[in-house]
């Protein structure tokens, strides 16, 4: 008894051919199934094998690059420091002389510390000989 009253979809099977459910499948693309499979593997490739070999290769090209940048970049970044940290003792000084209260332990420390690193660095131009020859790195010249 059908209820919807539509035809049936699938007829009975004859003598010798298989029933609706037993119908062939149809032909699916195996081309594009491989083509995805290549690509997949292309990537885990690429990320697994690839990229450890080439990144740090890049990485140290653009840390090369930015240290020269910041090596030109030394005489007036070191004065603009200097100038920071003189700043920061006058402004120190400015709050003392206001509340007659002294500036904390951390304060102080930071500042000296500040302050230690500052003269390290505009004095480098004078250090850099010394340094290079203590730790044997410095350049030889050939006669």
């Amino acid at each position: 008894m059908d209820v919807t009253n539509t035809p049936i979809a699938c007829t009975m099977p004859t003598d010798g051919q298989p029933g609706c459910a037993c119908a062939p499948r149809p032909r699916r693309n195996i081309a594009a199934k491989a083509a995805v499979i290549a690509a997949g593997s292309a990537a885990a490739c690429t990320a697994c094998c690839v990229l450890p070999f080439t990144l740090p290769v890049v990485i140290v090209a653009n840390v090369g690059g930015v240290l020269t940048m910041l090596d030109r970049a030394h005489g007036w970044v070191s004065w603009l420091g200097i100038a920071a940290v003189a700043g920061a003792w006058l402004w120190l000084g400015r709050q003392y002389l206001g509340t007659r209260r002294r500036p904390s332990f951390a304060t102080l420390a930071m500042m000296a510390v500040a302050t230690i690193v500052i003269a390290l660095t505009a004095s480098w131009p004078l250090l850099k000989p010394a340094v290079f020859q203590l730790l044997s790195i410095a350049k030889t010249t050939f006669p």
